[in-house]
C-alpha cells in the first residue's frame, strides 16, 4: 500500500470523516448502467445556479436570469440514430412529458454513445441538439471548447457559450482519450459558471468520478455557498484520493464543525505530505483556531477553499482584490457576511455584469442597503453617492417603494441615463424590468415611451416593447424629441423584428444569410451578380424602411465624431445585410471613402474558412463556437462589422436565429445606438 493511501486509511479510521469501505449502490451491482441516466443519487439534493437545492429525481436546470430556457423531463424518451447518421428523438414507451417548470433539467439516454455525451439541456430546453457536433472530430470540439472566451462580451454571447457547454450531445467517436466533459467543466469554471459546474458533474458519473471532476465539484459547491453539500462530498471522496487538497478540505470541514481535535490530526497529515509550503493554508488554520487576522500580503491568488476558510475567520476580503478579482473571489465578496456594505455593492455590480451572479441576486444586494425615508423621498433631487453601485441601490429602492407610476417612471429614466454614462445600461435594463411592468402605457407617459421602449428591447420583453413603440409613434411628430429618438433606435427596432422592413419571403433572413456568407468571401464560390440599382419600393413597408434609413444616415452625418459615426454605420449595415434587411446602395457608397483599409478584430483565415464550411454543413456546435470565439471576447466598440455580419449569417444558416437576433440587438444597443 502506498504511503498516501496509508495516511488516508489512518485519517479515515481515526477522524471518522469518511469510511474506508463504501457500500456499492444496488444499481451498480445489477450490471452496466449508462452513468448519465441518473444523478449521483436520485433522491439527494442537486444544486441550482443560485445556491438553492431541489429535492427529488428531477434536478434543477440553469436558472440564470439571462433568458436561457429551462428543460423538460422524460427519462422514457431516447435519442435514436437514423439511417443518415443524424441523431433524432425517438419514443421509448411513453411520450415526452414537458413540465410547466422552465428550470427543470432533462438527462436522456443516448443510444450507442458514451457518458461523454451528458448534459443538462436538450433541444427543447435550449440545447443545440444531440447531433450538434456531427461532422466534427472530438479533437476539434475540444480545441473549440478551450478557445471559447472566459469573458464573453455580452449576455447573449455568454448565454450561447453556456448552452454549447451544457447541451446533451453525442460526442464524436474519434480520440477516445480526450474527455469532452473535462474540457467543458474546465471552461465552465473559467467563465465563473460554478452552479453549472455542479449540475453538469452531477449527471456525469454515478459512483466514482475522476479526481479532477471530484475536486471541481467540491470547488463549485464551496463557491456557490452550498457548504453542507461540499463537506458531504469531501466526506465521500476523502478516502478515495490521497492528494493534499482532500486533506486540506477535510481540515476546513472539521474546523467548520468545531471538531478541533480531528482538524489538528488532519493538519499534521498535511504537514507530513508537503511541509508548510502552503503558507496561506496554515495562516488561515491558525486564525480560525486562535482568532486574529491573516496577513493581507498572503491573500492573493485565492482558491475556493481559501475563500471558504477565510469566511470562518470573520475577516473580510481586502478591498484591493476587488477590481481584478477572479470569479470565486468576486462571488465571495458578494456572498460573505464579512464584506463591508459598499464593497459588497460594487462586487455585486461587477459580478452580475460578468454573469457570475443572477440579476435577482443583484437586486437582493441592492435591497439590503439601508437608506433613510428622507433620502429615498428626495432621490430625484439628490441621488448622488460615493460609488455608482450605491447610487443604483438608492434609486432602485426608491423606484420599488414608489406606488406612484409617474414618480417611478422618473426614477427609472434617471437610472437608465446614469447607466448609459457608466457603461451599465444592459444591467440596469435587466434589473429594472420587473419595475417597468407597473408603469402604464398611455399618453400620460409619452415622454417616457422611448426610454421604456429601449429598456424593454434590451431585457427581451418584446411584447411590452411593442406597446411602448405604438405609444411613441402616436405621440411623435416631426422635429420633437420622440421622433428623433425613434430614428436613433431604428436599427434595434428592425433587428429585433419590431419594425416591418419590407423584406419579402424571397429575401428571408436565412436565404440572405447564405448569400451574405458567399458575398463576404467565406469560402464559397463567389458568383458575379448584376450591378445593383435603386428600384422602386415593392411595398409600403419597404418605402417606409428606406425613408427611415435615410433619416438615420442623416443623423449619423450630423454627429461631431465622424469616425464613430462611420463605425456605427458599418456595423448596422453589415448586420442588416446578414438579416436580409435592405440597405440602400447609396448608403453603402457613402462608406466607400478613405480609409479603404481599416484595422479591427479580424478572425484568422482558419476561423473564416471553418465558419463557412460548418454553416454549409449545418454543424451547429462548430458554428456557435466559432461565432463566440471570433466575436465574444471583444467589446462592442471594437467589434469588426464584417466578422460579426458573417457570424450572424452563419447562425441563421444553422437555425440559431434567436441567438443571432439577441447578439445583434445587444451589440447595437451597447454601442449606444
Amino acid at each position: 500500500m502506498r504511503p498516501g493511501t496509508t495516511r488516508a486509511c489512518v485519517f479515515a479510521c481515526l477522524t471518522g470523516l469518511g469510511t474506508l469501505m463504501q457500500v456499492i449502490p444496488a444499481q451498480a451491482q445489477q450490471g452496466p448502467v449508462p452513468l448519465f441516466l441518473q444523478n449521483r443519487n436520485a433522491d439527494t439534493q442537486t444544486p441550482s445556479q443560485d445556491g438553492a437545492t431541489a429535492t427529488g429525481a428531477t434536478p434543477t436546470a440553469p436558472g440564470q436570469n439571462d433568458g436561457t430556457p429551462g428543460g423538460a423531463t422524460g427519462s422514457q424518451q431516447g435519442i435514436s440514430q437514423g439511417p443518415n447518421g443524424v441523431f433524432g428523438w425517438g419514443k421509448k414507451g411513453t411520450s415526452l412529458n414537458t413540465p410547466t417548470d422552465p428550470d427543470a433539467v432533462q438527462t436522456l439516454e443516448l443510444n450507442a454513445v458514451d457518458a461523454e455525451s451528458v448534459g443538462v439541456l436538450d433541444r427543447d430546453s435550449g440545447g443545440l441538439g444531440a447531433d450538434m457536433w456531427s461532422g466534427s472530430s472530438r479533437l476539434t470540439a475540444a480545441n473549440l471548447i478551450d478557445g471559447l472566451p472566459d469573458h464573453p462580451a455580452n449576455r447573449a454571447m455568454r448565454n450561447l457559450e453556456r448552452r454549447i457547454l451544457l447541451s446533451i450531445a453525442a460526442a464524436p467517436a474519434d480520440h477516445k482519450d480526450i474527455s469532452l466533459v473535462a474540457h467543458r467543466i474546465a471552461k465552465l469554471q473559467s467563465i465563473g459558471a460554478y452552479g453549472d459546474v455542479a449540475r453538469l458533474i452531477s449527471v456525469t458519473s454515478q459512483n466514482k468520478p475522476a479526481a479532477d471532476l471530484a475536486e471541481a465539484e467540491v470547488n463549485a459547491l464551496l463557491v456557490t455557498g452550498q457548504l453542507d453539500d461540499a463537506c458531504a462530498a469531501i466526506d465521500g471522496y476523502g478516502t478515495r484520493f490521497d492528494t493534499s487538497f482532500w486533506l486540506k478540505a477535510a481540515v476546513y470541514c472539521q474546523l467548520r464543525s468545531k471538531n478541533t481535535s480531528s482538524a489538528s490530526f488532519s493538519t499534521d497529515l498535511v504537514r507530513e505530505v508537503e511541509g508548510e509550503s502552503d503558507k496561506l493554508f496554515f495562516a488561515l488554520n491558525k486564525a480560525i483556531r486562535n482568532g486574529g487576522n491573516v496577513p493581507t500580503a498572503l491573500l492573493v491568488n485565492l482558491r475556493p477553499l481559501d475563500v471558504a476558510m477565510l469566511e470562518l475567520t470573520k475577516q473580510g476580503l481586502p478591498a484591493s482584490l476587488l477590481q481584478n478579482a477572479d470569479a470565486p473571489t468576486l462571488i465571495a465578496f458578494v456572498k460573505s457576511a464579512n464584506t463591508a456594505s459598499d464593497l459588497k455593492l460594487e462586487a455585486a455590480r461587477l459580478a452580475e455584469r460578468q454573469g457570475y451572479i443572477t440579476t435577482d441576486e443583484l437586486a437582493t444586494v441592492y435591497k439590503a442597503v439601508t437608506f433613510s425615508s428622507a433620502e429615498l423621498q428626495d432621490v430625484l433631487n439628490d441621488a448622488s453617492e460615493s460609488a455608482p453601485a450605491r447610487e443604483y441601490a438608492k434609486l432602485y429602492q426608491a423606484a420599488a417603494k414608489s406606488d406612484v407610476p409617474a414618480v417611478r417612471a422618473e426614477i427609472l429614466a434617471h437610472m437608465y441615463d446614469n447607466a448609459r454614462n457608466n457603461g451599465d445600461y444592459g444591467q440596469i435594463a435587466r434589473l429594472c424590468a420587473p419595475l417597468l411592468e407597473d408603469v402604464p402605457i398611455n399618453n400620460d407617459f409619452a415622454w417616457f415611451a422611448t426610454d421604456a421602449l429601449a429598456a424593454s428591447i434590451y431585457s427581451n420583453d418584446l411584447e411590452r416593447a411593442g406597446g411602448w413603440l405604438s405609444q411613441a409613434k402616436a405621440s411623435a411628430n416631426a422635429g420633437n424629441a420622440l421622433e428623433g429618438r425613434l430614428i436613433v433606435l431604428y436599427p434595434a427596432l428592425a433587428l429585433s423584428g419590431l419594425e416591418d422592413t419590407g423584406a419579402t419571403d424571397g429575401e428571408s433572413a436565412t436565404s440572405t444569410g447564405l448569400a451574405a456568407i458567399r458575398n463576404y468571401g467565406l469560402g464559397g464560390t463567389v458568383k458575379p451578380t448584376p450591378p445593383l440599382t435603386e428600384t422602386a419600393p415593392t411595398s409600403q413597408a419597404q418605402a417606409k424602411h428606406r425613408a427611415r434609413m435615410d433619416e438615420w444616415a442623416e443623423q449619423q452625418m450630423a454627429r461631431d465624431d465622424q469616425v464613430a459615426a462611420r463605425n456605427d454605420a458599418e456595423l448596422v449595415y453589415s448586420l442588416f445585410a446578414a438579416f436580409g434587411i435592405e440597405v440602400p446602395e447609396k448608403l453603402w457608397e457613402n462608406l466607400l471613402v478613405q480609409p479603404y483599409v481599416v484595422s479591427g478584430a479580424v478572425p484568422n483565415a482558419g476561423v473564416v474558412h471553418k465558419l463557412a464550411q460548418a454553416a454549409r454543413n449545418n454543424q451547429r456546435a462548430t458554428v456557435a463556437s466559432l461565432v463566440v470565439i471570433a466575436n465574444g471576447g471583444i467589446s462592442a466598440d471594437l467589434q469588426n462589422p464584417v466578422s460579426l455580419g458573417q457570424s450572424i449569417a452563419a447562425l441563421h444558416m444553422v437555425g440559431l436565429e434567436g441567438d443571432a437576433r439577441r447578439i445583434a440587438v445587444e451589440t447595437i444597443m451597447e454601442n449606444g445606438l
